[in-house]
């Protein structure tokens, strides 16, 4: 499996400096980082997972020093997306921006989507 270096996910350097201290604190060699999504449109949910092994038809991506997986059907809605670190008053944390967010939901617009 041929690893890319992070084109079509933006991973700001925020969030690679604290993905690969977490990866570390883990002390588990080779494991990376599983980006993934499930839904569609604004009902989406994108998440992140400690990942020991790679699936058939992953797209494997390297930002800095950190593996990142994406499995084929999340990949179609996270290429293009940005993963970020944020601190501020209401905490910190890993914050997925979609690029495809409200792509096709289909609500009519009352929900202030764009739509």
């Amino acid at each position: 499996m041929e690893t890319q270096p992070a084109v079509g996910l933006t991973v700001t350097e925020a969030a690679a400096a604290k993905l690969a201290e977490a990866l570390a604190q883990l002390e588990k060699p080779g494991a990376a980082v599983r980006v993934y999504a499930q839904g569609h449109g604004h009902h989406a949910q994108y998440g992140m997972s400690v990942d020991e092994h790679a699936l058939d038809g992953d797209v494997v991506l390297q930002a800095g020093a950190v593996t990142i997986r994406v499995d084929p059907a999340s990949w179609v809605r996270l290429e293009g997306a940005t993963i970020d670190w944020t601190a501020d008053e209401r905490g910190e944390g890993f914050v997925i921006h979609p690029a495809r967010a409200h792509e096709g939901c289909g609500c009519g617009g009352g929900c202030g989507c764009g739509h």
